[in-house]
């Protein structure tokens, strides 16, 4: 007898959750670690990491470690100051193993370096926002689901069923609709009697994710349905300037304080202000080579 195919085992719960990322959180992750352009880290750093960790840690910090050099690493105080930040750090967020005893040691060892510190990691903060947006989403499918027209058919058994298969493909993979012949069997399309509640949950989600938009000072992609005032619009774009300049100044003061006690080059510059220079720059380019082709042809019109 065939399995049921609402019984799944263990292992098959976990093979169908795929990798393990959250497609949800990923997506806020993302955009945080894309606020700010890090340069001079160490050979090997991911360009993202140093934003990565401050979001699931909070903190991180720099140190030379026996056989692998300068490595950067979320921290996690072990001592504070009287002003509640960290006077001495324990390693954070590491995955892998050492090659050797003395490395891996090193690796864990307390440091007293400066550390970039964040307070609550943005995750943390982020949380219950994420989950109402995460119940708004599974509601919202099961009223779509409810929205639905079922189709009953009355049988009995032993009877047989007379139909076709449409076989088609609607561009996220291939659909199946069965067509039957309704002289041979009757068939009758159920109404639930379901309310449509899309609008007000399409709401919900669309507030959640302006609301960890504000706490990560990115102007929030989603709008509300009836628009949003100049006046909102103005106090929302000077908050989340505000906030920027205030990340922007205590990662450049942690750089300068990292820099001068581990001799590295650490430099960080916010990604709005890079991308208008790469414009920049692209246009300067471009208005280079015009003007070359210009003088070519200029060239070649003189005797």
């Amino acid at each position: 007898m065939a399995k049921p195919t609402f019984l799944c085992t263990k292992g098959e719960r976990n093979a169908a959750k795929g990798n393990g990322i959250d497609e949800l959180l990923e997506r806020y992750v993302r955009l945080f670690s894309s606020r700010f352009v890090w340069s001079g880290l160490p050979d090997g750093c991911p360009p993202d990491f140093i934003e990565r960790q401050l979001f699931f840690c909070g903190g991180v910090s720099a140190k030379d470690v026996r056989g692998l050099g300068v490595c950067v690493m979320g921290a996690k105080p072990s001592t504070l100051t009287i002003y509640a930040t960290p006077a001495r750090w324990l390693p954070a967020g590491i995955v892998g193993s050492m090659n050797t005893t003395s490395t891996s040691l090193s690796l864990w060892k307390e440091s007293d370096t400066p550390v970039l510190w964040d307070g609550e990691p943005m995750c943390d903060r982020i949380i219950p926002y994420l989950e109402i947006q995460r119940k708004a989403l599974n509601a919202l499918g099961c009223n779509l689901i409810g929205l639905t027209n079922p189709v009953m058919i009355e049988c009995v058994p032993g009877a047989e069923l007379n139909g076709k298969i449409i076989k088609n493909n609607l561009g996220a993979g291939d659909v199946f609709i069965p067509i039957i012949d309704r002289s041979a069997l009757n068939a009758n399309v159920l109404d639930l009697h379901a309310t449509d509640h899309t609008a007000n949950l399409l709401g919900v989600i669309h507030d959640a994710d302006n609301t960890m938009m504000d706490m990560m000072y990115i102007q929030a992609s989603m709008e509300k349905a009836s628009g949003i005032s100049v006046e909102e619009a103005t106090a929302s774009d000077e908050q989340n300037a505000i906030g920027m300049s205030l990340e922007l100044r205590k990662r450049r003061e942690w750089c300068e304080a990292i820099n001068a006690r581990l001799g590295t080059s650490f430099s960080v510059e916010d990604a709005y202000a890079h991308r208008g220079q790469d414009s920049d720059s692209a246009a300067g380019l471009e208005e280079t080579d015009r003007g070359d082709e210009d003088g070519d042809q200029e060239s070649e019109q003189s005797p």
